[in-house]
This record gives C-alpha cells, sequence and structure tokens, in this order.
C-alpha cells in the first residue's frame, strides 16, 4: 500500500509497510493510528520538526521535504503540492458532483447556504468554516466515503496559479463566482488579475458543466455560464431580525442579515434551482440559516445591537456592512481596524472608506496603522479603545466592529461584552 501512496504523490521511500491509510494528518498533536502525517511549512513552524511526535502517535508514515531521521519516510519535493496530488487521487476514486464557490466576498457564506439546501435532500460533503485554502480543500475532498452525491468546495485565493491548482484537486462540474472587487490586491495586483484568477474556475469546467457568475466578473461569453444579481429579486426587506425577499414568485426569510447576505441568498438559490431543487426546501434551509461566527453576526446585549464583521474586511464589505447599519434607526457607531493585502491601492482605498464611514455615524473609532487614514477617532491600542466605547454608550446604538482577521478584533467584541 505505502509503495502505491509513493508512487501517487511523486515521492521516494524504501519498502517499509504494507499497511493501509486511514487518513490524513497535518498536526502531530491530533496524529491518530493509521494516519499519513504530511510535513508542512507554516508562517509559524514546520512540520518537519513533529515527525517523530506523529509516528508516536499512530501515523505510519510521514511524508517530508527532507530526511529527518525519522522512520517510515516518504521524501517529495513539495509536500503541500503532494497533500493536493493525493487529494485528486483520492477524489478520482469517487463519483460526487462538485461544486466549487469562489469569489471575492460572500464565498463561505454561499457555500453554507448550498451546503444546507442540498444537505436536506442528499448525502454531501463541504468545505467546513472557511477552510478554502491548498490545504483546507484537501482535507475537505479526504473526507469522501463515496456515499456523497455532492461535494462542496470552497476556493480562496491571494496569488495567480491557486484556483487553477485547487481545480485540478477537486475536478469541480459546477463553478459559483460571487462577485469580483478589491481583495488581496498584494498578490494578485489589480482587479482584472483577480478576475482571471477567479475565472480560472470557469475555465476548469467540463463541457457538460455549468457556471454561475456574480458582480465585477464581466462579459463570460460560453453557453454553459449565466450570471445571478439581486436584479432577480423582489420586495427585499432588511432588518436587525434578518432578511425577507421574493424569488421566481415564492417569498422567502432568512435571520442573514444585510442586503450583502440577501445577494448570497441570491446565489444559493440561483444555482440549485438549477439543480432541480424545490423551492418548500429551499425556502426551509434559508430560515435555518446562520451566520458565520465573525461574518456580519448580530449580537445583542440588552438594548445594544453589535454586529460582528471582524473576520476579514476590504472596500466592498466594508461599504456593505456600513450601508446596512447605517439603515438602521440607531445612534451608529463604527470601530475599524485595517483592511489588509490591497497594495498600492491600500493608502487610496482606505482614505475612500473612510470618508464613506464619516457621513453614514455617528461616531467612528479605529486602530491599526491604515486604520489612520479612515479620520476618525484613533487608538493605540484595544483596551483604550474598548474603554472609550463603553464611556460613550448609552446602550441603545448599533456598533459594527470591523477589520481584517490580522487585527484580531473579535477580542474588541469579547471584551466589549465582558465589561457592558
Amino acid at each position: 500500500m505505502m509503495n502505491a501512496v509513493t508512487q501517487m504523490i511523486g515521492g521516494d521511500t524504501r519498502m517499509w509497510s504494507l499497511e493501509l491509510v486511514h487518513g490524513v494528518s497535518i498536526n502531530s498533536k491530533t496524529t491518530k493510528a493509521g494516519d499519513l502525517f504530511f510535513a508542512l511549512k507554516g508562517e509559524r513552524t514546520d512540520g518537519h520538526k513533529y515527525t517523530k511526535e506523529a509516528l508516536d502517535n499512530g501515523a505510519i508514515g510521514v511524508v517530508v521535504e527532507k530526511r529527518t531521521g525519522a522512520e517510515r519516510e516518504i521524501v517529495v519535493s513539495d509536500t503541500l503540492f503532494a497533500l493536493g496530488t493525493f487529494a485528486q487521487k483520492y477524489r478520482c476514486l469517487f463519483s460526487p458532483q462538485t461544486i466549487g464557490i469562489t469569489g471575492t466576498n460572500g464565498k463561505t457564506t454561499v457555500k453554507n447556504l448550498i451546503a444546507t439546501i442540498l444537505n436536506k435532500k442528499y448525502c454531501i460533503v463541504y468545505t467546513k468554516k472557511n477552510y478554502n485554502s491548498l490545504i483546507g480543500l484537501p482535507l475537505t475532498i479526504l473526507e469522501l466515503s463515496g456515499n456523497e452525491a455532492y461535494l462542496i468546495v470552497e476556493m480562496g485565493t491571494s496569488s495567480p496559479g491557486e484556483i487553477k491548482r485547487l481545480c485540478e484537486i477537486a475536478q469541480p462540474h459546477i463553478g459559483l463566482i460571487t462577485n469580483v472587487g478589491p481583495g488581496h490586491l498584494q498578490g494578485l495586483e489589480s482587479i482584472d488579475g483577480i478576475r482571471r484568477e477567479k475565472l480560472s474556475l470557469i475555465d476548469a469546467l467540463p463541457s457538460h458543466g455549468f457556471g454561475l457568475i456574480g458582480e465585477g466578473v464581466g462579459d463570460v461569453r460560453r453557453a454553459n455560464v449565466s450570471k445571478f444579481s439581486l436584479d432577480m429579486l423582489e420586495h427585499i426587506e432588511l432588518s436587525e431580525s434578518g432578511s425577507c425577499f421574493v424569488y421566481n414568485g415564492n417569498n422567502y426569510f432568512t435571520p442573514l442579515i444585510g442586503i450583502g447576505n440577501v445577494y448570497n441568498c441570491s446565489a444559493a438559490l440561483c444555482l440549485t434551482s438549477r439543480m432541480g431543487i424545490e423551492y418548500d426546501i429551499q425556502r426551509e434551509a434559508l430560515a435555518e440559516a446562520q451566520p458565520e461566527p465573525g461574518r456580519l453576526e448580530p449580537v445583542r446585549h440588552d438594548g445594544l445591537f453589535i454586529v460582528n464583521d471582524t473576520y476579514n474586511a476590504n472596500p466592498v464589505s466594508m461599504k456593505a456592512a456600513i450601508d446596512f447599519v447605517a439603515g438602521l434607526e440607531r445612534k451608529r457607531i463604527f470601530v475599524f481596524g485595517d483592511m489588509r493585502e490591497l497594495g498600492k491601492e491600500s493608502k487610496k482605498l482606505h482614505a475612500e472608506v473612510g470618508a464613506y464611514a464619516r457621513q453614514r455615524c455617528e461616531l467612528l473609532l479605529t486602530l491599526g496603522d491604515e486604520a489612520r487614514l479612515y479620520k476618525g477617532k484613533h487608538f493605540k491600542d484595544k483596551g483604550a479603545l474598548t474603554r472609550y466605547l463603553i464611556e460613550n454608550l448609552g446602550g441603545d446604538e448599533a456598533i459594527l466592529i470591523k477589520a481584517s482577521r490580522a487585527l484580531q478584533f473579535e477580542d474588541i467584541v469579547q471584551e466589549l461584552l465582558r465589561r457592558l
């Protein structure tokens, strides 16, 4: 078996075992008996340091780029690429219809909505949380058991070629691009660069598959590609408790808040309608939908309405969140941090978002290097910002808290709730 695995991932090893691989691990601490451990290099640590621990915890082999002195090593040129190749070969053992989802904003929410709808009728495997990378997507595929009708994978990218590689691994039949906007400009350089990268998903679809594209993608003149938009919906009503709208003559309600989430619903409904899913199933699924933590997540505390949107931030998602909170009949407080990975456009985009925000709130508090450009009341640390915020609360405000993931603004949400 291990010789077959070695051939699958292009590795080199000595003949040492005929055991079956029962799973894959990238964390030595959680490795179980029968796992094949991939020693990945990360920003904070290197899996090559933990090969012995993985073996002690039951791994039947370790995939490495250089020999570590541990037993049962498979040496490859790139362990991350090898993990993807292993998942790709495993994917070929089964035949689920595969749905790939990418886009600048909303891909996790759209993925969750589609999964919730399809799960009411079919056996599925789908990306958990936001495991949409060259690590997360292979791990999702390796959850397949062979009984699934659908595999639903989210695809993220920050540099050219990642979506193409993810498609090589997942082999999607259906592709959905939520939208294209300024995000990860540091790695993809321009909106056109982002568009080309996202369209790699459409390029990967077979002739018998189909694609859906949203705002900012532009014209894609292919017979199997169509567009979706908010124009497909009627009678949209937004509130603190959720959103109502009409699609194809049918009424829907979702607890998800904001026009951005209504747009996400339009994507999920358009795709699942094309797949033949009935209205009753769609309606029930959308009514059950809940936000991922930190993604336009409503948090109520006494009379306060807090919007925890701390998972990530870019200009499009910032303006969408601003618009929702600005539409509430409350005093509005925005707590904003940096938008990361915007490259040479960063200063300009921060200034634009700041100008947009200042016109739509009573108080703007900021923290972060580039956040100074919002031109709100700026703070050097979270503690000082949180204290000032609490001192200036009347008790019935709407508070939007948003920044890129690296700033960990969820700490502000937690401290605010702890001290109120």
